[in-house]
Parts: structure tokens; C-alpha cells; sequence
């Protein structure tokens, strides 16, 4: 029995999320790449016209979350932060500092702004394990993931609008001008 390499692929990215090789290296069968230039990560390929309603109908949403609202709530406030000229492509996108992000989040939150500190942490690194982030926890830093690679121009802007009403990051310790 043979297995649609297509198929075999979208239950791997699920399993083991999304994996990256050196940009050098093949993209298998049943694969896409998002590559920014040292490093291209590999993402399963959804049928052509499969919108996230008919993935979710049969359970293989292609954006796992637990928390959509929240989650999708801190992409915006990175993608606010890294996203800096949102007349280019988001991908790759830049770094932005964690603390940046967090702060922005806050400012989008009501009530107590150390708890949605403390709860955007805790989705970032969420949001990293599924593509959607690339977190360096090490280096305090976020950027796009390569799921975001995967955006089609014409879909970006309502984004974009979006992006351009979101506060802009401003944290005590940042110099004034």
C-alpha cells in the first residue's frame, strides 16, 4: 500500500510541527517551503480551495490552537512589532524584542497587564510550537514564523489595517526622543 506523500506529510507537521532544515536542502514530496535565506522550513501543502472551516470539519485544522481568540490576539501584537514595513511581505519579517511584544499585547488588554503579560508569554511559545512564531527565548527576541510565508498578498489587507491600528510598543526603559 502506498501512502500519498501529501498525506504522509500534513499527519508528520501535526505530530512533529514545523521542522527546518538547511535552505540548501530538498523540500519532499507533499511539502512547501518558507525559507528566509539560511534556513527553510517545511510545511505540509493543503489542497488547493481548503479553506480552515473545511479542514476544521474534518479535524486537520491547519492552524492549531487552543485558545484561537487569545492566540491570534498576541500574533497581532508581534506582527505589530516585527511586521515594521507592512508594505513588504511579512515573511521573514524582523526581530522584535519579547518585551515589546508583551507590552504591546497589555496595551491591547483590559485589566491587570501583568496577567496578560504572564498569559502572551505563554502563547508565544505556543504560537512558536506551531509555526506561526519563531521565538528565541535566549535571546528575548520573536519574529514571523514560516506559516506566515504561507499568507497570499491578496489576504493581507485587511491585516495590514489591522497592524496599522495596533499601539506601537513603548516600554519605561526605552529611550525617549
Amino acid at each position: 500500500m502506498t501512502v500519498d506523500p501529501h498525506v504522509l506529510a500534513r499527519a508528520r507537521a501535526r505530530v512533529l510541527g514545523v521542522v527546518s532544515a538547511d535552505a540548501s536542502a530538498p523540500v519532499p514530496s507533499g511539502l512547501t517551503g518558507a525559507s528566509d535565506g539560511t534556513r527553510v522550513w517545511l510545511l505540509p501543502q493543503w489542497p488547493d480551495g481548503a479553506t480552515p472551516a473545511l479542514l476544521e470539519e474534518y479535524d486537520t485544522a491547519p492552524m492549531p490552537l487552543d485558545r484561537p481568540g487569545q492566540q491570534r490576539r498576541v500574533l497581532a501584537a508581534a506582527l505589530r512589532c516585527c511586521w515594521t514595513k507592512l508594505d513588504d511581505a511579512p515573511w521573514p519579517g524582523g526581530e522584535a524584542p519579547v518585551i515589546d511584544v508583551l507590552e504591546v499585547y497589555a496595551g491591547m488588554s483590559r485589566g491587570d497587564a501583568d496577567l496578560a503579560r504572564r498569559w502572551a508569554t505563554g502563547e508565544l511559545r505556543r504560537l512558536s510550537d506551531t509555526g506561526w512564531l519563531l521565538l528565541d527565548e535566549t535571546a528575548g527576541t520573536v519574529r514571523p514564523g514560516p506559516r506566515v510565508a504561507l499568507w497570499r498578498e491578496e489576504s493581507l489587507a485587511s491585516l495590514r489595517d489591522l497592524l496599522r491600528r495596533l499601539p506601537q510598543p513603548v516600554r519605561e526603559d526605552a529611550p525617549h526622543e
